[in-house]
């Protein structure tokens, strides 16, 4: 072995209901429904396309580019806050950075 190279999401991060709870948010603010369908539709959807189903299906009145970036700037205020490091995560990434080189996918 070479390298050892980690994803972000779901190996050292536990992303996922950090984002939906932004975008439910985002949409109940300006007057749109959010529900158990929604959250399922947008997953593993790209920013463009869960940012466009966001106004087009869900009715939040800005563009989808002014969507995407109200929700990551929240992400990222809230990361500086919090990482929502999954267990273990830091402690793996230290043992394995002694023998080898790190990368994140």
């Amino acid at each position: 072995m070479e390298a050892v190279v980690f994803d972000l999401d779901g190996v050292l991060l536990q992303t996922e209901e950090l984002w939906d709870e932004v975008r439910e948010t985002l949409a109940r603010e300006h007057g749109a429904r959010y529900d158990e369908a929604a959250q399922r539709a947008m997953m593993g959807m790209s920013s463009l396309e869960w940012s466009r189903y966001m106004h087009e299906e869900l009715g939040v009145p800005e563009a989808p580019e002014a969507i995407s970036a109200l929700v990551v700037r929240e992400l990222e205020a809230r990361y500086r806050r919090r990482l929502p490091l999954i267990s273990g995560a830091v402690e793996a990434v230290e043992r394995l950075a002694e023998r080898w080189p790190l990368g994140l996918a």
